[in-house]
């Protein structure tokens, strides 16, 4: 057994997939595992899959969003994102506003999603990934609703520690925390522990609270789940070059437009932001590692290893790009082909262009 990993290609700085694209393969994914399970005809056999992607900046807003935005709140959120083009990456600017860099201006999306919560953001500079599993399937260790969570929450954990030297915790508000410039520790070692029932093989870290330790909380992955017969969807988005709350300007910072996720006085970071903020890390040791594709491959062998499958299979750009196709083509279903965006279509076209 094998998890098979589908990475969305992108091409900084101004080439990403559109959430509604990575979402609409999810849901064919999804309903591909449903279809087996109800043992219908043609159904392809059953394997875990992850996929990871770093979409244009997008506001997803969960099921506790009952209010509608008003005109001034969507206009604020919807308005274009400015990224620094080359290094001049905004989670390293000191003075938190726009000092006339060159940069690229992306446009911004505002979509509904099925998890829980309020509003939270995605973009570059952000890796989201979501595992695509059977939790009672025999092929591997089995979940409850807690447990995968606790599997989510604690893959992210081990990657932030295993390839970062970063502590990470949970609390009481969902997601993956640290103590803001206290998060990095030179000897990153990993100690024993029990996890009530919870088939969670080699993720014994020790998940520590912070209490006692210097800095403020501050959120580094975003976890939402959705499920469905339990098949699961959505996932963890971990946040590995984004700007902080230094970064006062709403037009180089989108988490600056809105209180993420609804939790007043909480505040975001990113791994760059973190090793930055550190008197010890040495940020350049870990320069090859800050992009999200690469997060996204010791992610998924953390969650292989966890789950208890043997290898993790990365799909290449050809054949995801073949399938995105077929996606947004006229080989899908007329009423899920009406759905398509021309901004899907236009991803597409010119992500072919560039491997042809």
């Amino acid at each position: 057994m094998r998890l098979l990993h589908l990475r969305l290609p992108y091409r900084a700085p101004s080439l990403y997939p559109p959430y509604a694209l990575a979402s609409r393969l999810q849901d064919h994914l999804r309903r591909s595992l449903l279809d087996l399970k109800d043992n219908r005809p043609g159904s392809k056999s059953y394997t875990p899959t992850l996929i990871s992607f770093t979409p244009l900046p997008t506001y997803t807003l969960g099921r506790r969003q009952t209010s509608p935005l008003s005109d001034d709140e969507a206009a604020r959120l919807s308005a274009p994102v400015h990224f620094p083009i080359g290094s001049s990456s905004p989670s390293n600017k000191i003075d938190g506003k726009d000092d006339g860099s060159e940069t690229v201006k992306l446009p911004v999306s505002i979509l509904h999603s099925p998890r829980g919560g309020l509003t939270t953001y995605h973009g570059p500079g952000q890796v989201v990934l979501w595992p695509i599993l059977d939790l009672v399937s025999q092929q591997h260790n089995k979940y409850t609703v807690r447990c995968y969570t606790r599997l989510l929450e604690k893959t992210t954990i081990a990657t932030l520690l295993k390839s970062f030297g970063l502590k990470a915790f949970t609390t009481e508000d969902p997601g993956v925390w640290v103590r803001s410039g206290a998060a990095w520790t030179p000897s990153a070692s990993l100690a024993a522990e029990g996890e009530e029932d919870c088939a969670l093989a080699g993720t014994g870290e020790t998940v520590e609270s912070g209490e006692g330790e210097n800095g403020n909380l501050a959120k580094i992955a975003a976890l939402g789940v959705h499920l469905r017969r339990h098949v699961s969807g959505l996932g963890t988005a971990i946040n590995v070059d984004m700007p902080g709350p230094e970064v006062t300007s709403e037009a180089l910072n989108p988490w600056a437009r809105f209180v993420a996720c609804g939790l007043e006085g909480k505040t975001v970071t990113s791994i760059r932001g973190e090793l930055v903020k550190s008197n010890e890390a040495k940020t350049e040791d870990y320069e090859g590692m800050l992009n999200p594709p690469v997060v996204a491959d010791q992610w998924a062998e953390n969650l292989a290893r966890n789950i208890g499958v043997e290898e993790v299979q990365t799909v290449g750009e050809e054949e995801v790009v073949r399938l995105l196709e077929e996606l947004v083509s006229g080989k899908v279903t007329e009423s899920e082909q009406d759905k398509v965006s021309e901004e899907e279509r236009k991803f597409v076209r010119l992500m072919r262009e560039m491997l042809d």
